[in-house]
């Protein structure tokens, strides 16, 4: 869960990194070449084998609804890394999540 926000995090810093214009080739190029962009998938590679270990240990419902509490995460780097504006809607939403996880939890 962790990683794939820290993967997020780095994908967002590296896509500010790499222009977005001009031809397809010198994009794709310029993606592959980022140190920033590699990282983030190396990342959501790493993610992914530690999701597949938990599934093989897990319910399949228990570590989809403590994955979620990555909204939360999200949020802080939203707000703390990239000083973007959180709505009063998004932080009810983030907080839905947070006492339907505890509940869920809990049951």
């Amino acid at each position: 869960m962790t990683m794939t926000v820290i993967a997020n995090t780095v994908l967002k810093l590296g896509s500010k990194s790499v222009p977005f214009d001009g031809p397809l080739k010198g994009i794709i190029l310029g993606y592959l070449t980022s140190p920033l962009i590699v990282s983030g998938f190396t990342l959501y590679a790493i993610a992914a084998i530690l999701w597949i270990y938990c599934l093989s240990k897990f319910d399949l419902s228990y570590v989809t609804f403590v994955s979620s509490a990555q909204y939360v995460l999200l949020i802080a780097v939203s707000l703390l890394v990239f000083n973007e504006q959180i709505s009063m809607m998004k932080w009810t939403g983030t907080g839905l999540i947070l006492v339907g996880v505890f509940f869920w939890l809990k049951g």
